[in-house]
């Protein structure tokens, strides 16, 4: 038995963190390039004309999903009283969820059935993410949590480049998610097996009541101020990058830069591939070197805010109708930055967790941060795009400009925060 008032100080293992990472790596992999690639190219499919509402359908309805699986998964991990643990039913249970989801999405050829799909994967793959996301403030010491975000950083950028790459080129749907589901449940099993567990105290977990559960999720902001102000600085970023480098950017490829046009025979799926390769090969070296910095210098707020200038800089170059060389190299340079925020910004806010023994749900209330963009900003997205037509540059100027603004207003808002370094 543990005691969850006692915070980890035993060092972690090598081993544990590559398994850990591979775990995480492969959850990403099952979600990330399925809503870059795939998704898009699926609705494509089904209707060109139609493309932007149905892909906005699509995406609202998954992200629903993930609104609601990151915190009701942390929170009912938060209270599982289990000789396996807190954590690992969880996980088993969100990957053998999120793998289903993933063949259901194989096997469809509608609007629907692609929503119903991305819902069930969203949902559990983000039960699967709470589980995972609370491991770290329940089993690393923080003077290892830069070192464990740069493992992080390492792995799923090299599953993500395989897959990316893979996926871009891929000329069967279904073909490309049977290696998602096998890395992914292969991965979980060999974590799950390998992390020992130690289940908490039945005494320590409050009574379960659906009005309390319910309540929890809200939090003060003037008694935990410095909780709030990262929430409100979270949803700025995720909403900007969400509204400027979204699936979005696919029918901008598609439709304003004339990716087919530039590049005869090649289809836009394998340009955003190349995209997204370039970003993690890029990106994986430089999250590595910051992360071994915030831990030795004891700093990550710093490397959090500049990287999110870096992201709010490149979607002001997006909106100036770039070339395509020009757009590959602001697309890295968003998708460096957004990594390191992404990567560094988890470790930050698990330091600033308000109660020990509610990690999992107050992770999954920094969560709804990042998801609340993905419901509400897709058909956002399609009006304003429609307002200007699918081969209109204004609209995505529109889009671009507005990810610049609030990705600056959440750097700002995050480099005000006292108390954290």
């Amino acid at each position: 038995m543990v005691s969850l008032q006692e915070g980890p100080t035993k060092k972690v293992s090598l081993g544990f963190l590559v398994l850990y990472g591979l775990a995480n790596a492969s959850a990403i992999l099952a979600v990330m390039p399925v809503l870059g690639i795939l998704i898009p190219a699926q609705v494509t499919a089904v209707d060109v004309a139609n493309s932007a509402n149905n892909l906005a359908f699509v995406l609202g309805f998954g992200a629903t999903g993930a609104f609601l699986g990151n915190p009701i998964g942390g929170a009912l991990s938060d209270r599982t009283v289990s000789r396996h643990g807190r954590r690992r039913p969880w996980i088993v249970v969100g990957a053998l969820a999120t793998a289903g989801g993933l063949v259901l999405l194989a096997y469809s050829h509608s609007i629907l059935w692609l929503a119903v799909g991305w819902f069930i994967v969203q949902f559990f793959g983000n039960v699967l993410f709470a589980a995972h996301a609370a491991v770290q403030p329940d089993y690393i010491p923080v003077n290892q949590r830069g070192a464990t975000q740069s493992i992080l950083g390492l792995t799923s950028p090299i599953f993500l480049l395989g897959g990316t790459y893979f996926l871009g080129r891929v000329d069967e749907f279904r073909a490309g998610y049977f290696p998602l589901i096998g890395l992914l449940l292969l991965m979980n099993l060999a974590f799950v097996l390998y992390y020992q567990e130690a289940p908490v105290r039945k005494e320590e977990l409050p009574v379960f009541e659906w009005k309390t559960y319910l309540a929890a999720f809200w939090f003060n902001p003037k008694k935990q101020p410095v909780f709030a102000k990262a929430w409100i600085a979270w949803l700025l970023i995720w909403t900007g990058y969400t509204l400027g480098s979204g699936s979005f950017l696919y029918m901008y490829v598609q439709h304003i830069v004339g990716y087919e046009t530039l590049f005869a025979g090649q289809a836009v799926k394998e340009g955003i591939s190349n995209i997204g390769i370039l970003q993690t090969l890029f990106g994986v070296p430089v999250m590595l070197l910051v992360g071994v910095l915030s831990d030795r210098l004891n700093m990550r707020k710093i490397f959090v805010v500049l990287s999110v200038v870096l992201v709010a800089i490149g979607m002001g170059l997006l909106t100036m109708n770039l070339g395509w060389t020009a757009l590959v190299v602001v697309c890295v340079a968003i998708g460096v930055g957004f990594r390191v925020f992404f990567g560094l910004g988890a470790a930050l806010m698990s330091e600033i967790l308000p109660s020990a023994s509610d990690r999992g749900k107050d992770l999954g209330v920094i969560n709804i941060a990042s998801t609340i963009p993905q419901i509400v900003l897709p058909g956002v997205g399609a009006a304003v795009i429609y307002t200007w037509g699918l081969a209109s540059p204004t609209g995505y100027q529109v889009l671009f400009g507005g990810a610049l603004a609030l990705s600056l207003l959440g750097a700002a808002l995050l480099q005000s925060m006292r108390g954290v370094r």
